[in-house]
C-alpha cells in the first residue's frame, strides 16, 4: 500500500521541482519493477537490483537491471542452447563475484583506519537483507558500506560534535543506512527527517521500520497533515517523506546532510530544495559528493556552495579505501 500510494501521488506532483536527475529517473522507475516483483528480500545482495546504486549489492544476472528488455532476454535465453551458455557464463560470473569479495574483506580487515573505526563505533546489524559487501571481524559481520560511513562521520566530527546534535535531515538518504548508524552510535539524535525520490523512499523506510518499528512515520501519516512537526517529547521519531513533502515541514532542525546526491539532480530542483531547507534554520550543514563527473548528468561539487551563499568551507579527503581515483569533497558550515 505505502509503494502503490507513493506512486500514484507521484505522478500528481510537479515532476520539474522534484526530479531526481536523468540517471535515477531511469534507475528508480526498473527498482520499481523489481521491488513489485521481489520484494526487498535480499535487496543488499546478488539476486536483486532493487538498491543498485545505493545499497552496495552486486547484480549477478545482468537482466535484473533491464526492465523489460532484461524479461525479453529472458525468454530468448530459454532456448536450450543459449540457456546453456548463460547459465555457464553466470556460473564463471559467480566465481569472479566471490574472488572480488574475498580480496575486498582483506583489504578492509588489514587496514589500520578500519580497524580503529571498528574500535570506536558500533557496528550492529549492519548486513541485514542479505548484504554482500561485509567482512567479518572478530566474530562480528559488519557492512563495508556502514564502515565507509564511520570514516565520513569520523572526518565530519572534527567539525562538528555529533553527541550534542538533537534534530537531523537528511537528503538521498539511500536505504536508511546512515540514519541507522547514527542513531545506533549517537542516541541524543531522536528527531530525523529522512527524505529520498520513490522508491528509494519506500525502500528506507522499511529499512528503518525493521529496526525501529513504530517509530518511524511513513507517507500514508504524513501525507494527511497539513504541517509536518516532530513531537514535543524526547522519544525516537523518523519520519519519513518522498521530494514534494518536504513543502509542508515545519520543523527545526540542528543538522541538515547529504551525501553525493544533490550533484546528480538539476540544480532547479536544488534550489527548490534549499528554500526549505534554509525554512528549517539548521544550525549546522554538511554535504560529501565526489568528482569524476558525467557532464551530462551531473556537475562539479564546488558549485554547491553556490546554494548555500557560499558559506560553506571546502576539503577533500580520500575514500577509506582507495579503491577509486576519485576523491571526496567535503563542503560544512556550523551555521547559515
Amino acid at each position: 500500500m505505502l509503494l502503490e500510494n507513493l506512486i500514484i501521488e507521484e505522478k500528481k506532483n510537479n515532476k520539474q521541482l522534484y526530479s531526481s536527475g536523468p540517471y535515477w529517473d531511469y534507475k528508480n522507475s526498473k527498482a520499481i519493477l523489481e521491488i513489485k516483483k521481489k520484494g526487498l528480500k535480499g535487496f543488499r545482495g546478488l539476486d536483486s537490483g532493487v538498491g543498485t546504486g545505493y545499497a552496495s549489492n552486486l547484480v549477478l544476472d545482468a537482466r535484473n537491471e533491464l526492465g523489460w528488455k532484461g524479461r525479453l532476454i529472458s525468454k530468448i535465453f530459454k532456448l536450450p542452447l543459449l540457456n546453456k551458455i548463460f547459465k555457464e557464463q553466470l556460473f564463471h560470473t559467480k566465481i569472479h563475484i566471490k574472488e572480488y569479495l574475498d580480496a575486498l574483506s582483506i583489504i578492509y580487515k588489514t587496514n589500520s583506519n578500519v580497524q580503529e573505526l571498528i574500535k570506536k563505533y558500533k557496528f550492529e546489524n549492519t548486513t541485514e537483507f542479505g548484504c554482500i559487501k561485509k567482512i567479518n571481524y572478530q566474530k562480528q559481520d559488519i557492512s563495508t558500506l556502514y564502515l565507509d560511513m564511520a570514516d565520513r562521520v569520523e572526518k565530519l566530527s572534527s567539525s562538528f560534535d555529533f553527541s550534542k546534535i538533537k534534530s537531523y535531515f537528511e537528503i538521498g538518504g539511500g536505504f536508511g543506512a546512515n540514519v541507522h548508524f547514527l542513531i545506533t552510535n549517537f542516541p541524543n539524535i531522536k528527531k530525523i527527517i529522512y527524505l529520498d525520490a520513490v522508491p528509494n523512499i519506500y525502500v528506507g523506510t522499511e529499512y528503518l521500520r525493521h529496526f525501529y518499528k513504530n517509530s518511524v512515520k511513513d507517507f500514508l501519516i504524513t501525507r494527511k497533515l497539513s504541517k509536518i512537526r516532530f513531537n514535543n517529547n524526547n522519544d525516537l521519531e523518523i519520519i519519513c517523506i518522498p521530494p514534494w513533502e518536504i513543502e509542508k515541514l515545519d520543523v527545526a532542525i540542528d543538522h541538515f546532510h547529504n551525501a553525493a546526491s544533490f550533484v546528480e539532480m538539476p540544480k532547479l530542483v536544488i534550489d527548490n530544495y534549499c528554500k526549505f531547507i534554509k525554512k528549517s534554520k539548521p544550525k549546522e550543514i554538511s554535504l560529501i559528493s565526489y568528482d569524476k563527473f558525467d557532464e551530462e548528468t551531473t556537475f562539479q561539487p564546488e558549485e554547491l556552495n553556490s546554494f548555500f551563499d557560499n558559506k560553506l568551507r571546502i576539503t577533500w579527503h580520500d575514500w577509506l579505501i582507495k579503491e577509486y581515483e576519485k576523491k571526496l569533497v567535503y563542503l560544512f558550515s556550523k551555521r547559515i
